[in-house]
């Protein structure tokens, strides 16, 4: 009995997250898509389309199944993270640091941001998306460290946080159902935050090689995609 006790005891002092269970999730459709080296996808804003940028430098539109839309004419730097909003496609480039805006109708380079960062050539920005309950766009650098940055609507350093002991890199960021999500490449590891907090509230592990890119569909599917295997994944939403 008092072994019983002391089981309880310990297991009702674990958080939630503590308590969960790390699910693996299983892709219930993927495609092979005709984007070399794909690094990072995002969902058009009107939920019909998908933008996904390539490591070559390139940022295509797809259609839900991966089949090339348009391409376009600008050409960047090892691109690895986008986002789009209502008026413009945001591509970012690990190795000059920089983001390029273009416009989302026409997809022509309007101007491109400078954001500094010293750190190693292939430890640059990885990812980006739009944090809607603090109003900041959100850049995060892969590894060694991994910075949240947070920059306002006109591109300045607003705050930078050390989430280093969150995961061993980020690939991907997305903000879906009013939480911010990250991607974890060599841990293959999705997780939820707190978007003002940026606590972990709970992780998923995915059984993909290489996960390099990160969005939701208009259903609320998880897409997520493998540069190495060329391939587009379908999950369920990890929520239900």
């Amino acid at each position: 009995m008092r072994k019983y006790l002391l089981t309880l005891l310990f297991l009702s002092a674990l958080s939630p997250l503590e308590a969960q269970k790390i699910k693996t999730l299983t892709p219930f459709e993927k495609i092979n898509i005709r984007v070399p080296e794909p690094s990072d996808i995002v969902l058009h804003p009107d939920g019909n389309s998908f933008f996904i940028v390539s490591d070559n430098g390139y940022l295509f539109e797809t259609d839900l199944k991966g089949n090339i839309i348009r391409k376009a004419d600008y050409k960047g730097l090892d691109n690895e993270g986008v986002y789009a909003d209502e008026h413009y496609v945001y591509a970012v480039e690990e190795f000059s640091r920089a983001i390029a805006v273009l416009d989302l109708k026409t997809l022509k380079l309007e101007r491109r941001i400078y954001i500094p960062y010293s750190g190693g050539r292939n430890s640059g920005y990885e990812a980006m998306t739009f944090n809607k309950a603090k109003g900041k766009f959100l850049l995060f650098t892969e590894k060694n460290p991994i910075y949240l940055i947070e920059l306002d609507p006109d591109f300045k350093e607003y705050n930078r946080i050390d989430i280093s002991e969150l995961s061993r890199d980020v690939s991907a960021a997305t903000f879906y159902h009013d939480h911010l999500w990250i991607l974890g490449d060599e841990s293959m590891t999705l997780y939820k935050l707190d978007p003002n907090t940026y606590e972990k509230l709970a992780e998923w592990k995915l059984p993909i090689v290489n996960p390099e890119g990160m969005t939701f569909d208009r259903q609320g599917n998880l897409v997520i995609l493998s540069d190495d295997m060329q391939t587009m994944y379908y999950f369920k939403n990890p929520e239900q």
